[in-house]
């Protein structure tokens, strides 16, 4: 590691028994406690991840329980869809693929998909619990609608009767008030990230536009595999760093999109759900990430409505030695020194190498909605808008990076795009990658 680690004042605040890391020179009040360290979603997916009904299940009619690749988030062996169907996994739910009406919850196969005509009413009847959606045949329900258990919702979080964002993510409003959808609250991280090169998803499982050849790993282009990282000069036990901590970079608009589908997400587009127009990049009733990073449309920057040189932004966050400027400090003690490819990178949270954490908080460099960290500066995000579905379109890259200039205004706005291709072909060994500063986050709806 080249150079020093300076001193950082790290303020320590216990909510709830845990303890939550605030950098003082980028923190605000007023922030919920960070998520517990033995939550079970804290690896970025959704932990009920079954679309079967569960009232088919082997197990709910007394007889052996299903095997384990029913539960394994892959659709593979004779399932229909992921842990659904091939009369071995439970029954699939209306909109899961299917071959035959016995795949199906409500015992109807048509064009590859399970409907049910009382799915599609535009009514609440049967075990539903919000019109058409919920209970053990019809879609599970999306934000904001009804619920009687956690496995009526999407989200897999039901509170007081009604689906709620997951541990790890944030609600946001639409523009104009037109519901509500979930967002990350970090960048995925490395943990999060290394938790899906594990699980072995099918690189066939991919949408068209990504099956090999155009996309024949996940595995980042570069930053890994994952490391341990240096201390931060803290007192023994207080923390341990870990580049799991780190948000993931050197991925392509695929490993992105996969990503988000495994963990039973979306990779961020439309405010509704799926692909935003690629001319919408900056409309707020349009683009769920635009939407969240500037308040529903009402700031130019996830802080507010005046430019602060405040994030990560480049130039001035490097070590003095290398000709940072004034908020140098800032930079110390976040990512790694010296030269690799980490370098520049501030962690989202304090991880350890079991994933558990406490949110360090850089609220103010974080989104229009509270609770939301990095949105503009550290890595940059793809979004789920392309000028087309072909393997070689072009898509979104939002939010700027730590590479984009601490002075540069515009660059570093909620309305910031650049345009890179779905894949980006491998550089030269001595030219720059141009994944080297762009990650992700995912949307859930």
């Amino acid at each position: 590691m080249r150079g020093t680690w300076r001193s950082l004042f790290v303020g320590i605040t216990f909510t709830t028994g845990v303890s939550a890391i605030a950098v003082a020179a980028c923190s605000s009040g007023g922030e919920r406690p960070p998520p517990a360290a033995d939550d079970p979603a804290r690896d970025g997916s959704i932990p009920i991840r079954s679309d079967a009904s569960s009232d088919t299940d082997a197990d709910a009619e007394g007889g052996a329980p299903p095997p384990e690749t029913c539960n394994n988030t892959i659709k593979d062996g004779a399932e229909t869809d992921v842990d659904c169907g091939g009369n071995v996994c439970g029954k699939c739910i209306d909109g899961k693929s299917c071959i035959a009406k016995t795949d199906c919850a409500g015992d109807a196969c048509l064009d590859g998909k399970c409907v049910t005509p009382n799915c599609t009413n535009n009514s609440s009847d049967g075990d539903e619990t919000d019109i058409d959606c919920g209970g053990s045949i019809c879609a599970k329900c999306t934000i904001g609608k009804r619920c009687s258990k956690a496995s009526d919702c999407v989200s897999n979080s039901c509170a007081n009767n009604f689906c709620r964002c997951p541990q790890g993510m944030v609600e946001t409003s639409r523009a104009g008030g037109n519901g509500a959808y979930c967002i990350d609250e970090i960048e995925v991280t490395k943990f999060q990230y290394s938790r899906f090169i594990t699980a072995n998803v099918p690189k066939d499982d991919q949408i068209a536009a990504c099956k090999p050849p155009v996309n024949d790993t996940f595995v980042p282009r570069g930053a890994w595999p994952v490391t341990e990282a240096p201390a931060l000069g803290l007192p023994p036990g207080t923390m341990t760093a870990f580049n799991y901590a780190l948000p993931v970079h050197y991925v392509d608009w695929c490993d992105a999109y996969a990503y988000c589908k495994w963990a039973n997400k979306q990779l961020c587009g439309a405010v509704t759900g799926g692909a935003v127009a690629f001319d919408k990049a900056d409309h707020a009733d349009a683009g769920a990430w635009y939407n969240a990073c500037s308040g529903q449309g009402t700031k130019p920057w996830p802080f507010g409505t005046v430019w602060e040189a405040r994030c990560n932004g480049g130039q001035g966050l490097l070590l003095p030695e290398d000709g940072g400027g004034p908020i140098a400090n800032q930079r110390n003690g976040y990512g790694f020194g010296g030269a690799n490819q980490d370098r520049g990178i501030y962690a989202s949270n304090n991880g350890t190498v079991n994933g558990s954490y406490s949110i360090i908080y850089f609220a103010g460099c974080g989104g229009g909605v509270t609770g939301l960290y990095h949105m503009t500066g550290n890595v940059a995000e793809w979004e789920d808008s392309c000028d087309s579905s072909d393997p070689d379109a072009n898509c979104r890259v939002r939010g700027g990076s730590y590479t984009s200039g601490i002075d540069n205004e515009e660059a570093l706005s909620c309305a910031a795009v650049r345009t890179l291709p779905r894949v980006p072909p491998a550089p030269a060994p001595a030219d720059p990658d141009t994944l080297a500063d762009i990650g992700f986050r995912c949307c859930l709806y």
